[in-house]
Order: structure tokens, then sequence, then C-alpha cells
């Protein structure tokens, strides 16, 4: 085989191979902070139970069980989660809810809004 060919085999194999880590493991988005990982799953939890913020929830909201699906089971455990009977019985006035301060978020939220409006550092 010519030089040409065998570089050519050799840039085709890396890209494949790159893909496939990227493809197959969270790797990448942990490196490019897309996706926080379990450890700054816990530290967000920890850093919003340290504040005293609290997450209300209702027991027939799929959306609440989502938010808790996002951070996992692990991390959701530190959580300082407010339970109501029912939506209408929240003393927030709806659910999911998040009680920062006196201000509240509601709504499901992704990580990277809930480190901007809790102001919690995480990496």
């Amino acid at each position: 085989m010519d030089q040409i060919t065998k570089t050519t085999i050799t840039f085709v194999v890396l890209v494949l191979l790159l893909f496939g880590f990227y493809y197959f493991s969270d790797w990448f988005s942990k490196t490019t902070g897309y996706v926080l990982g379990e450890d700054e799953k816990m530290k967000l939890a920890q850093c919003l139970f340290t504040k005293n913020i609290e997450f209300y929830r209702s027991n027939t909201c799929p959306d609440c069980d989502e938010q808790i699906n996002i951070f996992g089971n692990t991390a959701s455990s530190f959580l300082n989660i407010i339970s109501c009977e029912s939506v209408e019985e929240c003393p927030v006035g709806g659910v999911p809810a998040w009680k920062i301060g006196e201000q509240i978020y509601y709504g499901v939220k992704q990580f990277d809004e809930l480190i901007s409006i809790s102001e919690c550092a995480v990496k």
C-alpha cells in the first residue's frame, strides 16, 4: 500500500474510534459540560440543600417525577422536597416549583437553569 492509503485508513479508524467513544459513553458530555455527571449532580443537590432551597411536588404530578429523575435517586435524596397532597393544596400555588429565597420558579428546571437561579457553583 502506498502512504496516502495508509494515512487515509488510519484517519478513518481514528475517527470511528472517537465517534464510538463519544456515542457509547458520557465522557464527551462530562468533558464539555453539556450534561452533568453524578458528582456534579450531588454537588448541586447539596448546595440547594445548604441554601435551604425547597422543591415542591405532588404525587400526582408527572413533571415532578421528571424533575426528580433528572437528579437521579442518590442526588435527589439530598433535596429539600416538600410533598403536597394535591396540586391545589400546595402553598406555592402549583407544582413542580422551586422556592429560592422569596422567589418561586415553576416547571421542570434543567441543571444549567438551576445553577443560574440558585447561584450554586458545581464545577
